[in-house]
């Protein structure tokens, strides 16, 4: 009798413990917006990436250690109001042991979002933004601590554009630069760096310009460059795919004949072989990733692994929008799938180090990216980088190679945009 009354003592007690760890267990939530709409149109390939990444993570990626992960996707058009409000949403609620990490895309979320993410939440907070701001020397983990970007600061991309001058300038005398950047936050994140490293490396500012995204020309300003004799001219602040971007190459390379045209992150890239054609053709720039795609798609160097893995996840997830393309529907550009695909990998990474070195919590998984040691699946040429300045400090030269050829009755360009330098950590430079 005493031994059936403790096999039934023994099973109720198993069920209390059962029926109280399922009531008690936690889900590992996670918020994250990307600008899939608004003032820079439509770019639905972020979200895509990211859902085919989340879903292949809790599935054939096995989640968490077997954990599931429940996601959030919010489009907050390009809207730093918008992207406040979803985040101020999310956190109000769910509760800080579940809603673990969020991520965003631009600086203008991030400055409102200061004392919030930083001191009051203290979320990991994984951006887009290369703001120099709030990753370059006044700021960093030490003033925000929760804050981490997936690339190198703008001021490190047009100083590295300096250093290329530096090693390239065959001209008599010194190097003479022009700035032209947008108005805006973004134009004006990392010239003031960029041009304070020019001089001390002894370049001649000769121009500082702002041309506005509203142009509908560019004479002025490539004239006044022109006037002022400048032989190289670093193009920052703008999208490649944009109508202005366009214009600006396209006037230049009728004014300025022998000018070097340089820029950052966002005009090295697919797009600007699209818009800016023969006039691209030359233009050395800066990439915080390798060059995801050429002109035809069918060109793309596959050799980088990350570069394939993006491929055939959309040929695997999206095969009607990755053979669209340029069509109405299609992935334009696989750089955007791609940084979805990213933030997806880079958050099941961070949360499960978290959860077999740390803690799965907050604090946890801010410990395991301030430890993370990682080559993001061989996207930098088998490089790793750590995340001590809260940043990827992988950056990489490139020179656009752009081709027209006829088809039918028109012209239409080709060609790539190919490096012209290895993976450069800028975390280990001595500027």
């Amino acid at each position: 009798m005493k031994k059936r009354t403790f096999f039934v003592v023994a099973f109720i007690l198993a069920l209390v413990f059962l029926s109280y760890g399922a009531v008690c267990a936690k889900e590992i939530k996670v918020l994250a917006q990307f600008p899939m709409s608004g003032p820079v149109g439509s770019l639905p390939e972020f979200g895509w990436g990211f859902i085919d990444g989340m879903n292949w993570v809790n599935g054939e990626g096995r989640g968490v250690n077997g954990k599931k992960i429940t996601w959030y996707l919010e489009d907050f058009r390009y809207d730093p109001t918008v992207e406040v409000a979803n985040f101020n949403k999310y956190t109000a609620e769910h509760s800080r042991d579940e809603l673990l990490i969020a991520t965003g895309y631009i600086t203008g979320g991030l400055k409102p979002l200061i004392e919030k993410v930083n001191v009051e939440e203290k979320i990991p907070w994984i951006e887009g933004s290369y703001s120099t701001e709030i990753w370059g020397e006044k700021g960093g983990p030490s003033k925000y601590p929760y804050y981490y970007s997936l690339g190198g600061t703008y001021g490190n991309q047009i100083k590295l554009l300096m250093k290329w001058i530096k090693d390239n300038h065959k001209a008599k005398g010194k190097p003479r630069v022009g700035f032209v950047y947008s108005p805006t936050a973004w134009g004006r994140d990392g010239t003031p760096e960029g041009i304070a490293y020019a001089k001390k490396l002894g370049f001649k500012v000769v121009a500082e310009i702002e041309y506005p995204y509203s142009a509908t020309a560019a004479t002025n300003e490539c004239m006044q460059l022109r006037k002022a004799k400048a032989q190289y001219v670093v193009y920052h602040g703008y999208s490649g795919a944009t109508a202005h971007t366009a214009i600006f190459f396209k006037t230049a390379k009728k004014i300025l004949k022998d000018v070097q045209l340089m820029g950052t992150h966002y005009t090295t890239l697919r797009f600007t072989i699209l818009t800016g054609q023969e006039a691209f053709d030359g233009y050395v720039g800066v990439s915080t990733r390798p060059i995801m795609d050429a002109v035809p798609r069918i060109r793309t160097p596959m050799d980088n692994p990350m570069v394939k893995l993006a491929h055939n996840f959309a040929k695997k997830y999206r095969p009607e929008e990755y053979e669209k393309g340029l069509k109405a529907g299609g992935i334009k550009e696989m750089f955007l799938y791609t940084e979805g695909l990213m933030y997806a990998f880079l958050i099941q990474n961070a949360l499960t180090d978290a959860d077999n070195k740390y803690e799965l919590n907050r604090e946890g998984i801010k410990m395991a990216l301030d430890n993370m040691v990682w080559d993001f699946n061989g996207m930098f040429g088998g490089k790793s980088f750590s995340w001590k300045s809260h940043t990827i400090p992988m950056l990489r030269l490139y020179r656009a190679r752009v081709e027209m050829v006829k088809m039918g009755d028109k012209m239409v360009p080709t060609g790539g945009v190919v490096p012209i330098s290895n993976w450069i950590n800028t975390d280990e430079i001595k500027w």
